[in-house]
Parts: structure tokens; sequence; C-alpha cells
């Protein structure tokens, strides 16, 4: 890895297709990890917001539908 955490992927000249196999999995891993995290905290926050706005009685949510009252 270089100073900033990222793994150096080895290049097409290195003659280790298996090293680069894994580092390729390892890169795709991270990315889907972290559009994955973004993700569920969207759906969180989202989710809280509506919450927030059941407890004040101004969002009624009915089947995943919301109807603001």
């Amino acid at each position: 890895m270089d100073s900033e955490g990222k793994q150096n992927l080895p290049t097409s000249g290195s003659g280790n297709s298996e090293l680069g196999t894994e580092a390729l999995a390892e890169l795709v891993r991270e990315v889907v990890e972290e559009e994955l995290d973004t993700k569920v905290k969207k759906i969180r926050e989202t989710l809280q917001a509506g919450c927030l706005e059941c407890k004040r009685g101004r969002i009624l949510v009915r089947r995943g539908q919301s109807l603001v009252l």
C-alpha cells in the first residue's frame, strides 16, 4: 500500500496474473463496499428523517407511501 492507504496494482508486465487478479478483486471489493456504505447511510438518514416527521404528526406512512397531513 502507498502512503495514502491505496494498494498499488501490479503492472501488466509483471508476469504474475494471479497477483493481478487478487489485486483487482480487492479493488472491486473496496469500491463496492464504499458504495454500499454510502447507500446504507443515505437510507438510514431518510428513515430517521421520516421517523422524526411521524413523531411530529406531519406524515402518515402506510405501505411505503407517505401522505403529508
